[in-house]
């Protein structure tokens, strides 16, 4: 049994009707496409057998038109007695005909809502027992809006018998597939490449290159399959208009975030407008259009004119960067142009048969081979998705082995400030002291020492180290270090930390740190000096004493030294800036007169009073309780 090619192709000509007979089918049917009446307009009179419409326009159903809208279309057919049943394959668009048969509607094809227009689709319409003279029209309503895809919303007719026809019709429906399938396994590999990128990000937020790249390959995938299936008849039109046509735009958008996620680098102004107009023509022009205040022309011309040049500038741009040193670039200038290729080739086409150029035209058309077929852009998305499948393979390994290795500096962190933070405090004779350390991160940059010397005296140091992670760590080892080898020689707290300044002055890599120093003798009175830490508090109220730079700003810098006094039964609350830094959800800071009026406090609850705010520091607080008499252990 012979396969018919069924397309939809719409272009009027003028032929005479003629009659058809079965007994001259050799192959049990016969094209209808010659000689049919058409008149633009709708009237159900039209449908009737006696209706006069010789005035109307012969044509032939083969060609590409414009007639959007209602039409009717009629043909004259004679049909010889004792014919076996009979039938009709319509490829047209579902849901934009009716068949009428001598006044009769036939079951089957019904006008739809043009959002669920499907073109172009082939159908199988049995026939009542016929013979004589026979009048077939079909009552037409074709969107406007599928006049934007080859192929889109004409006619072809075969009558004949109905094992014939509807051999014909699972025919011309396994060509379609044949058709579809081919594009669609490569879109499948594209969206099946972004759930793994999607996963990624999910685990690695800080980098957004594998976000973007997902959302883009999503996009691309997604967009294309819902073009390929509108244009072979699977999904209704507006699948392709309110989703397929949109990604483009936003496929463009991906492409610019996740090369400047790749590369490390920000935005600037300008791509940040050019990413606002190709989103915004999304609303801007694709619904007027839709509406059909926009011309097929102008969409055609208007994609082009937007995506095209952005995409040469972002692959322009990788070469710049390339030949300015940035030497990571490299791994993205195959794929982007690949990704750029793809996204400018069907416009490309589609604006080069608008215009006429029928050099460029084959672009926006599909590529044959024997009895598959694939769009054009389909094969440079599949070398984008092998090229950019290496480029990540080897991201992810360098980001891996950073990882590690940043793992295993963390560790290394997290064991030596274990090392330095006391877990046990030594005996203080006539001092009940509490202390609370909770760093914001796995390794923090407070700091803390307590030391009984042999006198009675207690000397306490408490700091904060700018920055985070190991190199915090190191200061902080060599801050306490040096504390406590000058313990050993002094006790004066001025010394201790003009000594600390001028060890840490210049190896802390631009960074500083605040410290605070007390020597509390057996009597009470407190001695001490500051490097521009916060200040103590005794008894809920703020004490004044000598402040000086922070250590590491300058290797001059002296510290004076304040006298106080702590009566009996008093506390001492001494704290980092984690306390008045917290923050809350609303972005509200805890303050220092939140602090003030809990610095009476115990140390634990002060700190869960300033987590509770909202952490976003180092938490370290000690609070001591002068009691000569009664020793307390905390």
């Amino acid at each position: 049994m012979r396969k018919f090619a069924l397309l939809l192709l719409f272009t009027p000509a003028l032929l005479a009707a003629q009659a058809v007979s079965v007994a001259a089918w050799p192959d049990g049917s016969e094209p209808l496409n010659q000689g049919w009446r058409t008149h633009a307009g709708d009237n159900l009179a039209w449908a009737q057998p006696g209706f006069d419409d010789s005035a109307w326009t012969t044509v032939s159903f083969g060609g590409e038109s414009d007639d959007a809208g209602w039409r009717w279309y009629r043909r004259h057919v004679h049909v010889s007695a004792g014919s076996p049943q009979l039938a009709l394959l319509v490829t047209g668009g579902d849901g934009a005909y009716e068949v009428y048969v001598n006044g009769s509607r036939m079951s089957g094809p019904r006008l739809k809502s043009a959002v669920v227009v499907t073109l172009p689709r082939e159908e199988a319409i049995g026939l009542p027992n016929l013979s004589g003279d026979v009048e077939i029209a079909l009552r037409t309503n074709i969107p406007p809006t599928s006049m934007f895809v080859a192929d889109r919303g004409a006619w072809r007719v075969r009558i004949g018998t109905l094992p014939t026809i509807e051999e014909a019709h699972r025919a011309a429906f396994g060509e379609r597939i044949n058709a579809t399938w081919s594009g669609t396994a490569i879109d499948v590999l594209l969206f099946l490449a972004a759930i793994p990128l999607l996963f990624l990000f999910w685990r690695q937020r800080d980098h957004r290159e594998y976000l973007w790249l997902g959302i883009y390959l999503v996009s691309v995938s997604t967009g294309d399959a819902a073009f390929l299936l509108a244009l072979r008849g699977f999904v209704p039109f507006s699948v392709n208009w309110f989703w397929g046509d949109p990604t483009g735009y936003i496929s463009v958008v991906a492409l610019i975030e996740f090369t400047f996620s790749f590369v490390g680098k920000r935005l600037t102004k300008a791509w940040r407008c050019y990413e606002a107009v190709l989103l915004a023509t999304i609303l801007c022009v694709n619904i007027p259009a839709w509406q059909g205040f926009i011309s097929r022309g102008f969409i055609n011309l208007e994609e082009s004119v937007l995506m095209i040049p952005g995409s040469v500038a972002l692959f322009v741009l990788l070469l710049i960067w390339y030949r300015r040193g940035y030497r990571e670039t490299a791994w993205l200038i195959l794929p982007i142009f690949l990704a750029m290729f793809s996204l400018a080739i069907i416009d490309l086409g589609i604006a080069a048969s608008y215009l006429g150029w029928s050099g460029l035209a084959w672009l926006g058309q599909p590529l044959s081979f024997g009895p598959f077929s694939v769009l054009t852009l389909d094969p440079a998305n599949l070398l984008f998705l092998l090229a950019i499948g290496l480029v990540m393979f080897f991201r992810f390994t360098r980001v891996s082995d950073q990882q590690a290795r940043d793992a295993a500096e963390l560790d290394a962190a997290r064991e030596i400030q274990q090392y330095l933070i006391p877990s046990s405090l030594p005996e203080t004779p006539g001092l009940a002291i509490q202390t609370v350390y909770q760093p914001s991160r796995e390794v923090g940059g407070d700091f803390f020492q307590i030391l009984a010397t042999r006198n009675g005296e207690v000397l306490i140091v408490i700091g904060d180290v700018s920055g985070k992670g190991m190199p915090a760590a190191m200061t902080v080892s060599l801050l306490v270090g040096t504390f406590r080898a000058l313990a050993n020689y002094t006790q004066s707290p001025g010394e201790i930390l003009r000594a600390m300044n001028q060890r840490i002055t210049g190896r802390s890599h631009g960074g500083f740190t605040t410290c605070l120093i007390l020597r509390i003798d057996p009597d009470g009175t407190i001695t001490a000096a500051n490097a521009g830490h916060l200040l103590p508090y005794i008894d809920g109220e703020e004490i004044i004493t000598e402040n000086g730079l922070p250590l590491g700003i300058s290797a001059d810098s002296t510290y004076s030294e304040s006298t106080l006094p702590l009566a009996p039964g008093a506390q001492l609350t001494l704290l980092t800036d984690g306390i008045v830094e917290a923050q809350s959800p609303t972005g509200e800071l805890f303050g220092f007169d939140r602090t003030l009026q809990i610095s009476t406090q115990s140390a634990k609850a002060i700190a869960a009073a300033a987590q509770a705010h909202g952490q976003e520091d180092d938490i370290t607080v000690l609070t001591l309780t002068f009691a000569p008499v009664e020793v307390l252990h905390a």
